[in-house]
């Protein structure tokens, strides 16, 4: 039995990322405002984020595999290092202050707080304020974490609209063809010889 098979988890990771954004954009386009909206707007920026890591990896590995010292010295290196070694590579020039590479830091840095999550204080421990009670009271529900009025619909899908867009730079710079960093291969098995039980030899014989 013979299995020449490469998994490429980026695809995967792709198609939950877009399987999240169409049911976001179904339920925004219906003004479906279910409570689960947040929870896949996580899931999403998650996915994203994983895939991009994913679509460099697979660039990385498909230059670097016969060359294990050098694969790994790519491999733990962080996304935006991957990045700039593959463009180096590729003779790439790119802006990190435009779309799309721009959404690569703080894409990370909500993957990783998500990844990495711990206690955060509030910003503002501690106010003199002016104003009414109801405006206080108001103040106080509106208090959001830091990841949470980071995580827009308008981050969220962005930045699935930029990774995929890296993906396809990248990709073409390359020059690989896209079939091979998708997952398959060859796999079957070949008949050699039957074996049979004593039994079965005794009558066969």
């Amino acid at each position: 039995m013979t299995n020449d098979v490469t998994d490429y988890p980026h695809n995967d990771l792709e198609n939950a990322a877009y399987f999240f954004r169409e049911r976001l954009k179904k339920s925004i386009a219906e003004r479906d405002r279910a409570e689960g909206i947040f929870l896949d707007m996580i899931a999403l920026v998650t996915m994203t984020s994983f895939a991009l890591e994913g679509y460099v990896n697979a660039l990385g590995h498909h230059r670097l595999k016969d060359d294990a010292k050098a694969w790994k010295s790519f491999e733990w290196m962080p996304v935006r290092k991957k990045i700039e070694t593959l463009v180096s590579w590729y003779g790439l020039t790119i802006d990190w202050e435009s779309r799309p590479f721009a959404i690569v830091d703080p894409l990370v840095r909500l993957r990783n707080l998500f990844a990495h999550p711990k206690a955060t204080p509030a910003q503002n421990r501690e106010q003199i304020l002016v104003g009414t009670h109801n405006e206080f009271v108001k103040l106080l529900r509106e208090h959001k974490p830091e990841y949470e009025r980071t995580l827009t619909w308008e981050f969220a899908n962005g930045a699935y609209e930029d990774v995929d867009s890296i993906w396809q730079k990248l990709l073409g710079a390359s020059g690989i063809n896209p079939f091979d960093v998708r997952s398959g291969g060859s796999q079957g098995f070949e008949y050699i010889e039957h074996v049979g039980s004593n039994n079965e030899d005794e009558v066969t014989s």
